[in-house]
């Protein structure tokens, strides 16, 4: 109880006036002396025990309660609590409320329960802030943002008002062309009559019911968890407006009309009339807030159903674009956590992108998850063992090529020679050890053995098997230089050059089974690069020297006399097929039964087979290639492997190559600048199921907004996620079709759980029939 209350209770006890009688009393009116007055007992420091705290007796109790409850609900009941963070009893009954007031005349408050509030801006695009013209994208990021509602009021006009202000409008028009015409102003007389003709454009249009007339207004509410992030937030709603040439302004002191009409709930406030503004039919078209949902068509393959937009239209994607239009790069990347629909969204691109649209696909496949595709397509799925009778040769040559006019030479006296004069230098001079070939479409290009790249190949094979268990270090120089030395030697005693005849001997025959009009020469093996470190470095007593005894122990593993055989030898996939696997639209490399050290490797070998023999593949030179490594991030940390991996997102555009990368493993972007490379290099990105505790992580990695972040941490459902193509974000759902499903299911389980589910409904309906 107040002290207050305590003292007026003591004052009516003794027949005093109360406090709030003596506040009533005029200064100046006086005081009589009570002689009835008496003085209070001093107090000698006991308590009685048998006095009641306010000083009554016990049997005075039941009489003043009623009372004093009152009083205190009456005192407390709009007093905020002196108890830090205790709301007062008018908020435990009424939580929420909405609030504006003269302090805040742009923006307001609400608050929805006793947790937080919510500060919010009500605004509108003034009549004159709408652009000349207006694109059908104009609303997309700022519907991305996740804190704005947008609402575009429509209100149509009958034809009979159109056409009487428009023939006033007329009117005055013709009047002042008159006047300027008779003042001699001709540039606005030019003004004027491009206005009139326009109108009266207008009106012909109206009158024969191709076009109409509407008053628009378009408002929106901008909300944030504070004011100073409500005013942020409002400041990039602005910005990113203003790049469309559109302007927006507060609803100044009318807040709440803005925050009502701005609610869908079809309210029209008759003294907002100053914010509409006249449209035409085919302006009124271009701004559908729907339509702003929707990605631009570029063709393409069809990926998924939008789920924003009311029709939930088909969306598509096309990686490589077209001759009107390309991206800047061809790279996709696939992200979201475990069951989110990632494996199922590749593999439906790569189906529908191997059938409709022709592209050569190779995937690299860790969890075998692309068998069944590869056989459904009726392509090759290689099963890649620690014994396997496959050999895939990390040692091989490969042929490189430029193009003929990016080529600069020159004759005895400096002066730079024309693309004709270069073509006929290297024909006649047959110690430049190139060739120039022309392909299908008449461009010529200067053919050469890369022998440097091979060097470089096995160099980065070493290094990955040192690096492997995490126990070793990578070669240091001495041990690189007796490497290089041990190559160079096996491709002298070959007698390759950098001439791409000399690749090849003179003379026909059959390899694997396949006929060639020239035989290729035998490629560099690892044997031959071991038995030559041994021969250049034996010490006088017969033995290896220790300086290369790191290089012999890492290589001897891999041997053909070794525990895994499979990069030891000349390139087979078996009989029949070709070594560059030439005549196949899709082939799978799966490395699901590799384990360890060897996993790694394999999924570096593989990838650099794939780079250097057929993204880099002059026969293909023409063709749309695209890699699918799954998993990437799982050795995104091997130096050795992540600087590779970047080369290829970075070079293979100018290979007419893509990489599709998928991962689950998003912890691997905190402070990654490797894993980071590949989402700069990549222009598409499909993000799906993302837990909450991964949200700020794939803000800041992928530059979503809130709005697509609050989709993705909502619990979507599978193949539900963002698609990021050239800047836009989509809100898709892959469509899969049944037959479809029979191969992009990664689960067994669920997927014959699902046949099951056909066939009952199935017999149901032969029943039903």
């Amino acid at each position: 109880m107040s002290l207050k209350s305590l003292l007026n209770r003591k004052r009516r006890e003794d027949d005093e006036p109360t406090v709030d009688d003596v506040e009533n009393y005029a200064d100046d009116e006086p005081v009589e002396d009570d002689d009835t007055f008496n003085q209070a007992p001093e107090d000698d420091g006991y308590i009685n025990l048998n006095e009641h705290p306010d000083g009554n007796s016990d049997g005075d109790y039941e009489e003043e309660d009623y009372e004093n409850e009152e009083e205190e609900f009456d005192e407390k009941k709009d007093v905020p609590s002196s108890i830090l963070g205790q709301p007062s009893l008018l908020n435990v009954i009424g939580p929420s409320y909405w609030s504006t007031d003269d302090l805040m005349q742009d923006e307001f408050v609400m608050r929805e329960n006793m947790k937080s509030k919510t500060y919010g801006i009500a605004a509108y695009v003034p009549p004159s802030g709408y652009p000349r013209m207006l694109d059908t994208q104009v609303f997309q990021d700022l519907l991305a943002q996740g804190n704005v509602d947008l609402t575009l009021d429509i209100v149509p006009r009958t034809r009979r008002d159109t056409m009487q202000d428009l023939s006033n409008m007329l009117n005055i028009l013709r009047a002042n062309a008159e006047y300027q015409n008779s003042k001699g102003a001709t540039f606005q007389l030019r003004e004027n009559i491009a206005k009139y003709n326009d109108i009266d454009n207008l009106l012909d249009e109206i009158q024969f019911d191709e076009n109409r007339l509407y008053d628009v207004a378009i408002s929106m509410i901008v909300y944030g968890t504070s004011d100073r992030e409500v005013n942020k937030n409002f400041g990039v709603a602005a910005d990113l407006l203003a790049n469309e040439g559109i302007s927006i302004t507060p609803y100044a002191k009318r807040q709440k009309s803005g925050y009502l009409t701005t609610l869908p709930i079809g309210a029209r406030i008759s003294f907002l009339d100053d914010t509409y503004r006249n449209v035409d039919r085919k302006s009124l078209a271009v701004m559908d807030i729907a339509r702003n949902a929707s990605g631009r068509f570029n063709g393409g393959i069809p990926i998924g159903n939008n789920q924003a937009t009311p029709s939930q239209n088909t969306e598509f994607l096309n990686i490589f674009g077209t001759d009107t239009h390309r991206p800047i790069n061809y790279n996709m990347g696939i992200v979201g956590e475990a069951g989110g629909g990632k494996s199922a969204a590749n593999k439906l691109k790569m189906a529908r992108e191997i059938s409709i649209l022709g592209f050569e696909h190779r995937s690299i496949d860790p969890d075998g998850e692309y068998v069944l595709l590869a056989k459904r397509l009726g392509q090759l799925n290689l099963t890649i063992t620690a014994n396997a009778k496959f050999v895939i040769n990390p040692c091989a040559l490969s042929l490189y090529e430029t193009p003929l006019d990016e080529e600069t030479m020159t004759d005895v006296n400096g002066n730079q020679l024309s693309v004709q004069e270069m073509e006929e230098q290297i024909r006649l001079n047959d110690d430049d050890g190139r060739q120039v070939v022309t392909h299908k479409d008449g461009t010529k290009y200067v053919q050469q053995v890369n022998i440097s790249q091979m060097a470089s190949n096995v160099k980065g094979f070493v290094n990955v098997i040192l690096t492997s268990n995490g126990a070793e270090e990578k070669m240091h120089v001495g041990e690189e230089k007796r490497l290089e030395s041990a190559i160079d030697a096996v491709v002298d005693d070959l007698g390759i050059t950098s001439d791409p005849n000399s690749l090849f001997e003179n003379k026909a025959g059959m390899v694997n089974d396949v006929y060639q009009d020239r035989m290729p020469k035998p490629e560099p093996t690892l044997t031959d690069i071991y038995n030559k470190l041994i021969m250049q470095n034996t010490d006088e007593d017969g033995q290896p020297s220790k300086k290369v005894e790191r290089l012999l122990d890492a290589l001897k593993l891999y041997l053909r006399d070794g525990k895994r055989p499979i990069f030891d030898g000349q390139t087979y996939f078996g009989k029949g097929r070709s070594p560059l696997l030439n005549d196949y639209k899709y082939v799978n490399f799966n490395i699901s039964q590799l384990e360890g050290s060897i996993k790694r490797v394999a999924y570096y070998v593989i990838t650099q087979y794939l780079w250097e023999r057929w993204m880099k593949n002059p026969a293909k030179a023409m063709i749309k290639k695209v890699l699918d490594a799954d998993e990437i991030l799982q050795f995104i940390d091997d130096p050795e492997m992540s600087a590779f991996f970047e080369i290829i997102v970075r070079r293979d555009r100018k290979r007419n190559g893509s990489i599709t990368w998928l991962t689950q493993d998003i912890e691997r972007f905190q402070g990654n600048p490797q894993a980071k490379a590949l989402v700069t290099n990549s222009e598409f990105m499909f993000v799906l199921a993302t837990k909450p505790e991964h949200r700020k992580l794939m803000k800041e990695t992928v530059d979503l907004t809130d709005g697509a972040l609050d989709i993705l941490t909502g619990n979507p459902e599978p193949g539900e996620g963002i698609l990021r193509q050239e800047g836009e974000s989509i809100w898709i759902r892959t469509n899969p079709s049944q037959r479809e499903m029979d191969f992009v299911e990664s689960n067994r389980a669920v997927g014959q759980a699902r046949k099951n589910r056909n066939a009952l409904e199935a017999i149901n309906k032969s029943i039903e029939g």
